[in-house]
């Protein structure tokens, strides 16, 4: 029998509840990844801080694990609905993931955690796709049109929160650069100020999807 590769620690006296890598995960997850102190996780789950090295080597490596762990979570469940169904169900899992931890995308970009953290959810887009008669390279194609999609809109909408939090808007900000300006500067911007500072339409992803399905659905007759 081969031996398990996170072994639990022995009980202590006075701990409620034994300390697992499913439960250390979510915690973490919890907490929030983007911040993540590994004292302060110790602290929240009742360990020393060393307990936590028994299950993951680091702080990069936990957060690696419960990124992945977040990403497959994500994935909807494929009830047999028609191709273009399960593409928006896949759509609208990444932006509510991204948009629950926004700094997912940051992370990603500096290529803190690795590629690991979406092959699953990559993976099962892909085997819906291809259940339902889309070559591999097809169906990779439209994953990478609907990604880049998604997140486009993710990162928006994690701006637009970040300017909420600290009590301003879209439309405040551009007001207040506007007046940098000359008067007679930046006339094509001005004139479209009220598009530039829609918030809803910056963050809205189905319509930009839907114009790419349906040249994929006309595409495949």
């Amino acid at each position: 029998m081969n031996a398990d590769p996170y072994p639990s620690p022995a009980r202590q006296a006075g701990r409620p509840r034994r300390l697992t890598l499913d439960r250390l995960l979510d915690t973490a997850i919890e907490l929030g990844l983007a911040d993540l102190n590994m004292k302060e996780l110790a602290a929240h789950l009742g360990v020393g801080i060393a307990t936590l090295y028994r299950y993951v080597e680091n702080r990069d490596a936990l957060i690696r694990l419960a990124a992945g762990r977040q990403a497959t979570r994500s994935a909807p469940v494929d009830s047999g609905q028609p191709w273009r169904e399960i593409v928006l169900d896949y759509a609208a899992a990444l932006f509510s993931s991204v948009g629950q931890q926004p700094s997912l995308i940051i992370e990603f970009v500096e290529a803190r955690w690795g590629i690991a953290v979406e092959l699953e959810f990559v993976d099962g887009f892909l085997g819906a796709l291809e259940r339902r008669g889309f070559a591999p390279g097809e169906a990779m194609a439209l994953y990478r049109a609907m990604a880049k999609i998604v997140l486009g809109a993710a990162v928006a909408a994690g701006h637009f929160a970040a300017l909420a939090a600290r009590g301003t808007t879209q439309a405040r900000e551009l007001r207040q650069a506007l007046g940098s300006f000359e008067a007679d500067e930046l006339p094509h911007l001005r004139a479209a100020a009220d598009d530039y500072a829609d918030e809803v339409a910056a963050t809205a992803w189905r319509p930009i999807l839907d114009a790419v399905l349906d040249a994929t659905e006309a595409r495949r007759g």
